[in-house]
């Protein structure tokens, strides 16, 4: 039995991914690469955006191509939100909610036995349903790399912002168990890994929701969820350092964000989206803090430490976003000093608050507000790069391509590491001074 996958979206995805080859391995099953032959294939879809929905149907029709009788299997958030459009497709033979990934190994080798008799299946879940966190086992391999690995820790979403359809597609806050979360870290750092990633869909709601709570080990009273998990980890045996994918300023400020830089192994990153630089655009994106909050929480990282990285998310052309408002974004872009900015435009998604909204941007004004913002956004990363020349930083090698190796330093910039004598391998930390700038990030050298 041959299955194959194609993954698109999130790092939530990309970890559910993960845990469903392993179900599959361990039923027996062999994973190839989605240009493989294969008797069934996976797409773990996303729908944060209209491009999401497109690349996603874009992608099954690939498959179906690939091979006419090989059973098709549609998951993840598109999956969840359009379930009636999918099934309309003639290439798409299964569909399964997000609440539901943890059997799609089973339901997928049973309709394979029953052969040309199988009849479609479509196994979704309400959202009024999605109550608990699903146990997706521990996941011991991360196929993307070999140094570095995702620990999802917790599900869903109650902020709601206008423009967002994730909580409808991924239900409300569920958090993992604690020793779970260890568990797969010990694991994981056994087998080599060196950088664990926790990852949700909104990380820092972990433990909030009503009537979840676990047993607290001494010096944890009184810490969120979230920094209690960091404790542990942090406390764990090993040559390993904690990342966190984002946290959401809708969630924590900057008392909170201080109360995290105490742990020696937690990396000097934060992925902290703002959507937009302008007070007014906020409120109308449901966004639960203003600029000055968000500046407030920047400064206590860069107090902390000045190369401290942030990188964020930006939305252009909300709707009702006026050309002052487009101006305060760029203006906060600079103001942040950004190592990274994701800029996206504007998609309207049909059942959010968003797409009901007066005040439409044309498509002609989106694009060149997302150019600016990008060209903005490089100057940002330029800038961040420039700070960090010639100083020194703790780099995590990951691949290696000619004379170079390459990897993340602590702070989340990318490194190219001259190596002519093949020094430095996949998987080690070591010290290194950042030299020059290059393509997607710098050039450096062994410190």
């Amino acid at each position: 039995m041959r299955i194959a996958f194609h993954t698109l979206g999130c790092k939530v995805n990309q970890y559910e991914t993960e845990a469903m080859k392993e179900a599959f391995v361990s039923r027996g099953a062999e994973i190839v690469s989605e240009d493989e032959a294969a008797d069934a294939y996976i797409v773990n879809t996303c729908t944060v955006t209209n491009i999401a929905d497109r690349k996603s149907r874009q992608f099954i029709r690939r498959m179906r191509s690939k091979n006419p009788a090989a059973l098709i299997v549609v998951t993840g958030c598109y999956a969840q939100v359009a379930a009636d459009a999918l099934a309309a497709m003639p290439e798409v033979d299964m569909i399964v909610g997000n609440s539901l990934k943890s059997g799609i190994a089973g339901m997928v080798c049973d309709a394979l036995e029953k052969g040309e008799d199988r009849s479609p299946v479509m196994e979704i879940l309400p959202y009024d349903r999605f109550t608990d966190y699903e146990d997706m086992g521990i996941v011991s391999a991360e196929e993307s790399s070999k140094c570095r690995a995702y620990i999802k820790i917790e599900e869903g979403c109650d902020r709601f912002c206008s423009y967002c359809l994730i909580p409808f597609a991924r239900g409300r806050v569920r958090s993992r168990d604690p020793e779970e979360i260890v568990a797969e870290a010990k694991t994981l750092i056994g087998r080599g890994c060196r950088e664990i990633v926790l990852t949700g869909i909104n990380t820092a709601l972990y433990g909030t929701e009503e009537g979840f709570s676990f047993s607290r080990m001494d010096g944890e009273e009184g810490l969120s969820g979230l920094e209690a998990i960091i404790k542990r980890l942090d406390a764990l045996e090993g040559d390993f350092r904690i990342r966190l994918s984002s946290l959401e300023p809708t969630v924590v400020d900057a008392d909170d964000v201080k109360k995290l830089l105490g742990y020696g192994r937690l990396c000097h990153h934060l992925h902290l989206s703002i959507q937009s630089g302008s007070d007014h655009v906020l409120k109308m994106m449901n966004r639960h803090y203003d600029t000055k909050e968000y500046l407030g929480i920047v400064r206590a990282l860069k107090d902390f430490d000045p190369d401290y990285g942030i990188t964020t998310d930006i939305i252009a052309g909300f709707p009702g976003e006026t050309e002052e408002d487009h101006r305060e974004t760029l203006e906060l872009i600079e103001k942040a000093g950004f190592g990274r900015v994701h800029v996206f435009r504007f998609s309207s998604r049909e059942g959010t608050a968003a797409a009901k909204m007066d005040g439409r941007v044309d498509g002609d004004t989106k694009a060149r507000r997302g150019a600016e913002l990008q060209a903005a956004a490089d100057r940002a990363f330029e800038a961040f790069a420039r700070r960090n020349m010639g100083r020194t930083h703790r780099f995590l090698a990951e691949e290696r391509a000619g004379g170079c190796v390459s990897g993340y330093t602590d702070n989340y910039i990318r490194a190219y590491v001259e190596d002519e004598n093949e020094e430095i391998k996949a998987g080690e930390f070591c010290d290194i001074r950042i030299t020059g700038l290059k393509d997607d990030g710098v050039t450096a050298v062994r410190a």
